[in-house]
């Protein structure tokens, strides 16, 4: 199974990590990290520094690499700038994975209609399983095209 790791260092995707280590922990699974530096962000953000240089992104996804080698899970890391839904999305699309695992804020209907949700866009534009991993719940929605469903 391929799994894309949406992880951006802050406390919802500690929980996507925990859920991703238990998907490829059997070994049988490809693990990528793949950490989004928004480009309005980047010379802000806690992901971002300079878009040539992104300490942040960087370290965050040192930290999940070390995380799944504690557990003999190996993956592979990448630092992409842009949209996130986008990049997460076209990660998925050109890479053929299985399902995308993300974090979620928990805002609840009220804040993503204002704020907007990440994890409620892919849910609904995802070429792939979206599996969301919240600190009190995970949801998981198979999209229309998914060809293998997830253990």
């Amino acid at each position: 199974m391929k799994i894309l790791l949406a992880y951006d260092g802050f406390e919802h995707s500690k929980h996507a990590l925990e859920k991703a280590a238990e998907l490829a922990g059997n070994g049988l699974g490809e693990l990528r990290i793949l950490s989004v530096v928004p480009e309005a962000e980047a010379g802000a953000s806690k992901a971002g520094g300079h878009r040539w240089l992104a300490p942040h992104a960087h370290q965050d996804v040192a930290i999940a690499h070390r995380y799944l080698a504690e557990f003999g899970i190996e993956a592979e890391m990448k630092i992409a700038y842009g949209d996130p839904v986008e990049e997460i999305r076209n990660e998925a699309a050109q890479g053929d994975y299985d399902v995308i695992v993300v974090g979620s804020h928990g805002r609840g209907a009220i804040g993503r209609m204002f704020l907007g949700s990440v994890s409620t866009a892919l849910l609904e534009t995802a070429p792939c399983a979206v599996l969301v991993a919240a600190k009190d719940a995970t949801v998981r929605r198979e999209s229309a095209g998914s060809r293998r469903a997830i253990a």
